[in-house]
């Protein structure tokens, strides 16, 4: 039979031993709207009872201060990046790769439960089963878990960040890094080859001159998408890269003023072999509200890097290319460049690349097969001065 309640000395609640031999402590609050109600703790000693009321009065505090305390880590890291967003802290493209990433963390047990219960062998195991994922990735879902963590410490909704203090570390892939590699000489020949006596069946998009455009001036497909016939400077012979085509919330395309990164915002001569090109995209440009020189008719949107890499894949099986990616037509042209001699600072300002590191990373094979050439050159150099 169960005791009577008995008051407890605070006056905060009353508790009494039930017939079972638990306890039950019975505590009067008032909610975040006022109202006064009533709840039940039970334990198998009054402590225990105790410990859970006062974690229940924290949470409660916490409420009160807009302190969502069931929040989880990505209601969390979505809510820091909206406001990045809004802000102009971020634009559109990257607001929606922040959320393609923290989509991941969305779909996994981590994310499911309020960030208050996240214990670091949870995160541990998480992080463990993104080895599939690239080192990029990865390094995404990594840093978006550690905001969550340090928003949450920052706000009061958690009292210890475990995650800096158990110094949870970053995965690697397990995956080999693919390398980009451009098109041999022998290669290119076929390719333009194949381009120039291609016949495009009736209604469908033809990308020639864009792949032409990405080959012979190393430029981004987005970046190639959108230019406009203002961009295009034949009197000083140069190409004024100043958008890109890119992809935003819900997948949607739109033309980004600016370009992937501030260093893509540059000029690129005008070969002599890309002048006839350019010329022609200027004159059969369609009519469009952008002013593009290439846009899709059929569906009255922007033409996209997907649509274009779709037919250069066609185009490397009918010319017995292997399958590199459309992004290989840039990496072609920096190859021919440093076959060219042309100095890699150089080649940096073209490529829009931010660092003079990242254009020697990138093409350090192309780069170390000029070694006997280079040899051979400084020999005849010094030769000739001898």
């Amino acid at each position: 039979m169960a005791t009577k309640m008995q008051r407890n000395a605070n006056g905060e609640g009353s508790l009494r031993l039930r017939s079972n031999g638990t306890y039950e402590y019975r505590l009067s609050y008032y909610d975040v709207y006022g109202t006064r109600k009533a709840k039940s703790f039970y334990g198998q000693s009054d402590v225990v009872c105790y410990e859970k009321a006062q974690i229940f009065l924290e949470s409660l505090e916490k409420e009160k201060l807009g302190i969502d305390v069931s929040a989880t880590i990505p209601d969390i890291v979505k809510n820091k990046c909206k406001q990045d967003f809004e802000m102009n802290y971020v634009g559109e493209q990257g607001y929606s790769r922040n959320l393609h990433t923290i989509s991941i963390i969305e779909k996994s047990t981590l994310g499911q439960i309020p960030i208050v219960e996240v214990s670091a062998p949870l995160i541990d195991m998480f992080l463990r089963t993104l080895t599939n994922y690239s080192n990029s990735i990865i390094s995404k879902v990594y840093r978006h878990i550690r905001l969550a963590f340090r928003e949450a410490y920052n706000k009061g909704i958690i009292e210890k960040n475990i995650f800096e203090m158990a110094n949870v570390r970053c995965p690697k892939s397990s995956k080999k890094t693919k390398k980009v590699i451009g098109l041999t000489r022998d290669e290119q020949k076929r390719f333009v080859d194949y381009l120039e006596h291609y016949k495009a069946p009736r209604g469908r998009n033809v990308y020639i001159a864009q792949l032409l455009i990405s080959l012979y001036s190393g430029m981004r497909m987005g970046e190639v998408n959108a230019l406009k016939a203002e961009n295009i400077d034949f009197e000083h012979g140069v190409i004024h890269v100043r958008s890109t085509i890119s992809r935003g919330i819900d997948y949607r395309a739109f033309i980004k003023d600016g370009t992937k990164t501030s260093a893509g915002i540059r000029d690129i001569p005008i070969m002599d072999n890309l002048k006839p090109i350019l010329e022609k995209a200027i004159k059969e440009a369609p009519e469009n509200e952008y002013g593009l020189l290439f846009y899709d008719d059929e569906h009255d949107k922007v033409i996209t890097t997907a649509q274009v890499n779709a037919f250069f894949k066609r185009s490397c099986i009918k010319c017995s290319i292997p399958m590199r990616g459309q992004h290989s037509l840039r990496h072609t042209f920096a190859t021919r460049c440093i076959e060219a001699n042309i100095p890699a600072v150089v080649l940096k300002n073209w490529l829009g690349h931010t660092d003079i590191h990242v254009t020697l990373d990138t093409y350090a094979d192309v780069f170390s097969s000029m070694h006997n050439e280079s040899i051979t050159k400084l020999d005849n150099y010094i030769n000739a001065i001898a």
